[in-house]
């Protein structure tokens, strides 16, 4: 074996077997399945505070735990930040297609599990599942027609859209605000900011639903495809393409369909990634009275409200996973070809190591690793804070909502990836609408 040092990680390339050579058992690198019982990333989900869960598993397994996805199918989850940052930086023998999991060798059973279905096979290169040149390939074209919208813009259509859901709901006294307002408000929104028109829009992110669940991918794709096709001369208003003219016909993509999968792999993670980020600042200043109170009394800027809940609420709870393409050792574990690596970044903020005792420790600060680090980072974090800072401002600007159930009564979406609540019941003052001036 050979040692090597990654970004001050000391690991071991070409570890074999992972026998010690004095053939003692009792110090041999553990395996992914050497374990007879392993903690289940249901029961992470489940719980109410993931950092207490995040800092048992490091004093149990260390950095890198043995985790259960389903019977008979395991994952590392990573919970160490250095090292977390190493791997989203391809400084370990990682990639991020998935079809090389060993896990479909062993016919890991409830294949269709929504735990599992990240860990599914693509029959078409995906931005999230390519790595190298295809990977830049198929990213590029995100990166230009993100970088070309335009702020004032997105503050304006999402302050629009998140009025009109406000409308639906605001004179009854209750809402069921994941339901009524955090699930339609990105769909709306980005729905608009790509230039679709509201029915166009709905197919879109309705086909990107089906093709994320993994119920009818290849009809989503052969749908997108057809809308995108009636996309390449649309206009703005000032006469430049749509964001959605621009995917169709990117010099960079090799067919419509990849234009297809690059939109619907946008739309899918966008709207997850809002939706849960949206959902845990509302969950947070209705559930924590000390962040509410830092919130209401300006001590907190919404900006710097936003980064806490990505450090003590995250709503991404792990990074696309990445898949072991060769064996190495890592924290006295042997990491063996095929196995799923999950980067937990929703454990940094419970990290001893860069963070203090005090939760609002590092306040303001933005080395949470929400966005993810390298090659496969978020190509707009700027776009998502400014959606979701103004969805957020333009609830409690109208409405001051109290929970309506106990928070313990609360269940998240089983999803390793988002932290997504399934509801989020909530009471207020109804509004008064005056009644029409008759002269």
């Amino acid at each position: 074996m050979s040692s090597t040092t990654i970004d001050g990680i000391a690991g071991t390339s070409d570890a074999g077997t992972g026998d010690a050579a004095s053939g003692d058992t009792a110090h041999r690198p553990l395996k992914l399945d050497d374990p007879a019982t392993v903690p289940a990333v249901a029961g992470l989900i489940a719980s109410h505070d993931a950092g207490a869960v995040h800092a048992r598993l490091r004093e149990e397994w260390g950095d890198i735990a043995p985790v259960e996805l389903e019977p008979g199918a395991r994952a590392w989850l990573v919970t160490e930040y250095r090292t977390i940052v190493a791997m989203a930086r391809d400084q370990f023998p990682l990639t991020t297609t998935t079809g090389a999991w060993n896990g479909h060798e062993r016919e890991a059973p409830s294949a269709h599990s929504p735990l599992l279905r990240p860990l599914a096979p693509t029959g078409r290169p995906t931005v999230e599942q390519t790595d190298g040149s295809t990977h830049g390939r198929l990213r590029t074209p995100l990166d230009e027609v993100l970088g070309v919208v335009d702020d004032a813009e997105v503050a304006t259509t999402t302050r629009e859209r998140c009025e009109e859901l406000i409308d639906r709901f605001a004179a009854t006294g209750v809402a069921d605000l994941v339901r009524e307002y955090v699930a339609p408000m990105p769909h709306l929104a980005l729905g608009t900011l790509l230039g679709f028109d509201a029915g166009t829009a709905q197919q879109v992110f309705e086909a990107a639903a089906r093709g994320a669940a993994e119920r009818d991918a290849a009809s989503a794709v052969h749908e997108v495809s057809f809308l995108l096709s009636g996309q390449t001369t649309a206009r703005r208003p000032d006469g430049t393409p749509t964001p959605a003219g621009r995917l169709a016909r990117h010099a960079s993509y090799e067919s419509t369909a990849e234009a297809a999968l690059g939109l619907l792999s946008l739309t899918a993670t966008a709207t997850l990634g809002l939706q849960a980020w949206l959902a845990q600042t509302l969950y947070l200043s209705l559930t924590d009275e000390r962040f509410a109170r830092r919130l209401a009394g300006g001590r907190l800027g919404t900006d710097e409200a936003l980064d806490e809940v990505l450090w003590t609420a995250s709503p991404v709870s792990t990074l696309a996973p990445r898949i072991a393409a060769e064996d190495f050792l890592l924290d006295g574990k042997l990491v063996q070809r095929g196995d799923a690596m999950l980067l937990a970044v929703g454990a940094v903020g419970s990290d001893p190591s860069i963070r203090g005792d005090d939760p609002w420790d590092g306040s303001g600060s933005r080395a949470h690793l929400t966005f993810g680090v390298g090659t496969h980072a978020c190509p707009a974090p700027h776009l998502a804070r400014l959606i979701v800072r103004t969805a957020a401002e333009t609830l409690h600007r109208r409405l001051t909502p109290t929970l309506a159930l106990p928070a313990d009564e609360l269940r998240w979406v089983p999803d390793f990836r988002f932290r997504l609540l399934e509801t989020l019941p909530v009471v207020f003052r109804p509004e008064q609408h005056s009644p029409p001036f008759v002269p």
